[in-house]
């Protein structure tokens, strides 16, 4: 195990700071809480839809997430998250089985302080580690894709500023490759192989494919009758490091620090008491060494309430996102800049790291698609709600492993149901089908996942 005991008795300290008060008075000023997640996930195939090929996987997932948060008056807030999350695996592929078992890492998960001035037009300013979601998780929401839904946080700085039925945020974000801005304590050692997730020569936990700053502004509008409109602009650079091999064709170029300016919008339109319009779309433009960078991604959605008594939504919806150009030397491809998240498959993001993405490989890198598909949601059981959702994805670009544009259809199945008061489950099986853009022979993939969770 590495030295960092100290570190690991900074963050102790910390916490205990944060549950003195509720020792000391156990005042209404002190939140806390407690959640436990076990998920079984069982996947074959769809690293690279190739049935010669090993990677045929099962493992168990283990998450634990402890929070406290003290709003010392009514102005001013700190909270303090730590999670730990380790894999044990049940199925482990033949290139694995040599690597060890590791409880990972104790991380620091959230850590900010908040004030607010209070008032009808209230600034708020939240600095340090902090969730950022908005709205569907578009263009933001994940800050470190490379260690799963272990955590989602950015390193940031959030000034709010609210008028009325709008809101004004203004983002400085500092996303690291590797956590070194709190180090967390590590359970593993330099120069050990271990099952899980990409870790660097020192056994940490990469978090990104290099390191990432952003300034941005997001406004949004609430109308009224449900309608809301927002309006982005972000300027981020990335500078490259790669969690896993690069492919051999990777140019200086592509490994050159690289600056992208996204603007963009999203509208939520009530057409009448069952039909509602969603919609987002957003261009990028920048450069990296001499080239252009020049890309777009949008979608649009129609969802109609078809069975009001069981809260069953029909949606109907085309996602674009811009594929890079091979022959050309710009950069033409889709960079979802902080939404390398599962937002429309959970089988699919694996298969991304197969995808020669500006001479690397990415996971969960949505870019170079055209996916329309059609949802249905509606609650089966009391406590029981099942989501049915059919995808056929096509490549703009056939700059795949194959030789064609169609990357497949794809079937998804979820059952979500809540048990108890604090404790929740669900069922997810994920069905993939490849097209052409992959090579032959090509084999149908599966993912399948069992998950409980327990808030308290």
């Amino acid at each position: 195990m590495r030295s960092n005991s100290q570190n690991f008795a900074h963050i102790c300290w910390i916490f205990i700071l944060l549950m003195l008060p509720l020792q000391l008075s156990a005042g209404p000023g002190f939140k806390w809480g407690f959640r436990e997640r076990v998920r079984h996930t069982y996947m074959n195939n769809n690293m690279d839809f190739n049935e010669g090929k090993d990677d045929q996987q099962g493992f168990i997932r283990v998450r634990t997430n402890v929070w406290g948060q003290y709003d010392i008056n009514k102005n001013f807030a700190v909270k303090l998250q730590l999670t730990n999350e380790f894999r044990s695996y049940t199925i482990t592929r033949d290139s694995d089985a040599a690597k060890e078992f590791t409880l990972d890492e104790v991380i620091i998960d959230n850590l900010f302080l908040k004030y607010t001035t209070g008032g009808d037009n209230p600034v708020t300013v939240t600095v340090g580690r902090q969730n950022l979601i908005y709205g569907e998780g578009f263009i933001m929401l994940e800050g470190g894709p490379w260690d799963g839904s272990r955590a989602i946080f950015h390193d940031a700085v959030k000034v709010s500023y609210k008028r009325g039925s709008t809101t004004f945020d203004v983002l400085g974000i500092s996303n690291p490759a590797i956590d070194e801005n709190f180090t967390p304590f590590s359970f593993t050692e330099a120069n050990k192989s271990y099952l899980g997730l990409p870790k660097d020569s020192e056994g940490r936990q990469w978090l990104n494919d290099g390191d990432e700053k952003a300034l941005g502004l997001y406004i949004t509008h609430k109308a009224s009758k449900g309608a809301s409109l927002e309006g982005y602009y972000f300027f981020k650079t990335e500078e490259p490091q790669y969690a896993i091999p690069k492919f051999s064709t990777i140019t200086a170029d592509q490994m050159s620090k690289r600056s992208i300016h996204t603007f963009g919008w999203r509208a939520v339109y009530p057409i009448d008491e069952k039909t509602k319009l969603r919609a987002e779309s957003a261009t990028q433009v920048g450069s990296q060494a001499d080239n252009k960078i020049g890309a777009f991604g949008s979608y649009f959605y129609l969802d109609r309430v078809i069975c009001p008594k069981k809260k069953g939504v029909m949606s109907a919806g085309l996602n674009i996102l811009s594929g890079d150009d091979p022959s050309t030397a710009d950069v033409e491809g889709w960079n979802p800049i902080f939404s390398r998240w599962p937002k429309w498959s959970e089988l699919y993001i694996y298969s991304q790291t197969g995808e020669n993405i500006d001479g690397a490989r990415k996971v969960a890198y949505w870019t170079n698609t055209i996916q329309p598909n059609v949802k249905f949601v509606a609650d089966i059981l009391p406590k029981v709600n099942m989501t049915l959702w059919f995808h056929h994805l096509k490549a703009l670009q056939a700059s795949g492993p194959g030789e064609g544009k169609t990357r497949g259809n794809e079937i998804q199945l979820w059952l979500k149901v809540n048990i108890m008061k604090g404790l929740t489950g669900h069922f997810l099986y994920d069905y993939f089908m490849p097209g052409d853009f992959y090579l032959a022979p090509r084999t149908n993939a599966t993912f399948m996942r069992v998950e409980l969770m327990y808030t308290l």
